[in-house]
């Protein structure tokens, strides 16, 4: 009766319900599954309300600045070129980061119902990585960041979706940057393996702190978010999402990172199967 209380409890919302852990073996044990449901329930409920939050202020950020700098050009206030220009490229800049929130809130959705559609294809990974690595090098260099690019010639190809590869690396490679003062390295490392390719994206910045590491990759965790503030690195969900594209690929991501010394995440994604050379090469006709 008191699980069954409990269970009802839980159902409408409270969400701190506990049972007594005593009696007959079979109830201790089901009263210990119990509890252990309950916490985490509590858990994620609290993250789904940290999420929101954070979310809520993200996107209210860009939005005063947008309106902020629009009234500007509006009341004349920005009226000389230089000025106008200022404000325009201030407001096109915080669109593109609502954008990307947005899309991030998409594929979130998208996963969550099971309906993140990918396109298998060939693909060269190799290809992929090196348009990446050349459309940050500038990004980099404006922050006083060294970008090394060491991406091995005759990479295996890959069955996969190209833009959601572009995706995974892109993600991976701007934190990098976003994380790494000036002075210091971030470097891009693609290699074949017997059975795949191996991606590193190893950076020389803060680090994340280890109490941190086990969750990173968690949906609506965001690692202490006085750090992501200052980075204005949006919402929290680009390494959830990263790592469900990776996983969809049949590959597998990992993390390492100390304070001070910097954080280095490896992505293997399987070869093309001699098979499926011939199934792809048939769609693509």
């Amino acid at each position: 009766q008191q699980m069954s209380r409990a269970a009802k409890c839980i159902a409408d919302g409270d969400f701190n319900q506990r049972v007594p852990e005593n009696g007959p073996q079979e109830v201790r044990t089901l009263a210990i599954s119990f509890n252990e449901m309950a916490a985490r329930v509590a858990v994620m409920q609290q993250a789904q309300r940290d999420f929101l939050a954070n979310v809520s202020h993200d996107l209210r950020t860009p939005l005063t600045s947008i309106q902020g700098f629009s009234q500007a050009i509006m009341d004349g206030v920005a009226s000389d070129p230089a000025s106008a220009q200022h404000a325009a490229q201030i407001i096109h800049d915080e669109a593109g980061r609502m954008h990307r929130m947005v899309e991030d809130l998409l594929d979130l959705a998208r996963i969550e119902s099971g309906r993140l559609d990918m396109t298998r294809r060939a693909v060269r990974v190799g290809d992929v990585l090196q348009a990446i690595g050349e459309s940050l090098s500038v990004k980099a260099r404006d922050k006083g960041v060294g970008l090394e690019l060491n991406i091995l010639s005759d990479l295996p190809r890959i069955a996969g979706d190209g833009d959601r590869l572009a995706q995974v690396f892109t993600n991976l490679l701007d934190n990098a940057i976003k994380h790494t003062p000036s002075g210091g390295r971030v470097a891009l490392r693609a290699e074949a393996v017997h059975n795949g390719v191996v991606v590193t994206v190893r950076d020389t910045g803060e680090g994340i702190p280890a109490a941190d590491l086990p969750r990173i990759f968690e949906r609506f965790y965001q690692v202490d978010k006085s750090r992501q503030r200052d980075h204005r690195s949006g919402i929290g969900l680009g390494l959830a999402i990263t790592k469900q594209i990776v996983e969809s690929h049949g590959g597998t991501i990992q993390v390492a990172s100390a304070i001070g010394e910097g954080t280095i995440f490896t992505v293997w994604l399987p070869m093309l199967a001699p098979d499926m050379t011939t199934i792809l090469a048939r769609r693509e006709r």
